[in-house]
């Protein structure tokens, strides 16, 4: 499925090595739509809750 894929932008003309992309699972497909389809605001409050779990300070 192709919608997880991010606009390109601009690419380089010279080869770069670049990671090989994985597949995404069909939950985290189903995390990204869900994510894409909130307000801009309700996005900030979840990028905020998940950057306390990862960096373990909490929530918001």
């Amino acid at each position: 499925m192709m919608d997880a894929l991010e606009a390109a932008g601009i690419q380089p003309k010279d080869s770069v090595a670049q990671p090989k992309m994985e597949s995404l699972t069909a939950t985290e497909r189903l995390l990204l739509r869900f994510y894409r389809e909130l307000q801009q605001q309700d996005q900030q409050v979840i990028r905020q809750a998940v950057e306390a779990l990862a960096t373990g300070r909490g929530c918001c």
